[in-house]
């Protein structure tokens, strides 16, 4: 078949498609399945095999906050992804620590995944903690304040517009009383995320905006492995 290749278009072409299945198949199909860890999310306790930590769900909070992500385009110009290279571990590391490179199971409570395809903007995968909410309000007021040159618009209505947990509260009190009927793990991680929310914001859940959501977002962003110090912001 290969020699036929070096003389015939169309046994040049059948031999690409073969090769392009394969690899195909190689890169994307049987990796999970050899390896089941891609289905679980991130959890490690010794540091011998690398940065500790583990991945935990979003609250409603960091939910919404998602979701104004989403809206906005966002992901159109930042990706949320830390590639096999030197140059983006590096360029997203944090005082000569290198960024992790990502891994499956820092993704699997992504639903969509924010990947992205193209970096008009900085990538977005280990943001967390790394500017405080005042920087994040000036950035969403006028970018240019900050970074001279962005192209970046402002986003002004996300500190108007209102974000309502009302909702979310309500089905976490029927999770939490599920969890504590069945133990299940997940709506006993649930109904946690939640009670910590709701004992956290207090009053103050009342007066949430877009952009309290979409800051509580980011600030989650690339923190399930620990691998610098938190809330360590940049000046």
């Amino acid at each position: 078949m290969l020699k036929k290749a070096d003389t015939s278009a169309i046994w040049a072409i059948v031999a690409s498609l073969v090769l392009f299945f394969i690899g195909g198949l190689m890169t994307t199909v049987v990796p999970p399945m050899v390896d089941k860890s891609w289905g679980q999310p991130f959890a490690n306790a010794d540091k011998s095999k690398g940065p500790t930590g583990h991945l935990r769900r979003l609250n409603g909070l960091e939910l919404a906050g998602r979701a104004v992500y989403v809206r906005e385009g966002c992901w159109y110009c930042h990706t949320q992804q830390i590639r096999t290279l030197l140059a983006d571990t590096k360029r997203y590391g944090w005082k000569g620590v290198d960024a992790p490179i990502s891994t499956p199971d820092e993704f699997v409570y992504d639903s969509p995944h924010m990947f992205g395809t193209k970096r008009t903007g900085p990538d977005l995968a280990r943001i967390g903690g790394r500017y405080d909410t005042q920087w994040h309000r000036t950035h969403f007021r006028n970018p240019r304040d900050l970074v001279k040159g962005s192209i970046m618009p402002a986003f002004p209505w996300l500190f108007t517009n209102k974000v309502d947990l009302t909702g979310y509260f309500a089905e976490a009190d029927v999770i939490a009383q599920k969890a504590a009927a069945t133990k299940d793990p997940a709506l006993v991680e649930q109904a946690a995320l939640a009670a910590d929310l709701k004992a956290k914001l207090g009053p103050q859940a009342a007066n949430l905006t877009e952009f309290d959501a979409m800051v509580a977002y980011l600030q989650t962003l690339g923190r399930a492995k620990d691998w610098r110090e938190a809330n360590d912001y940049e000046k």
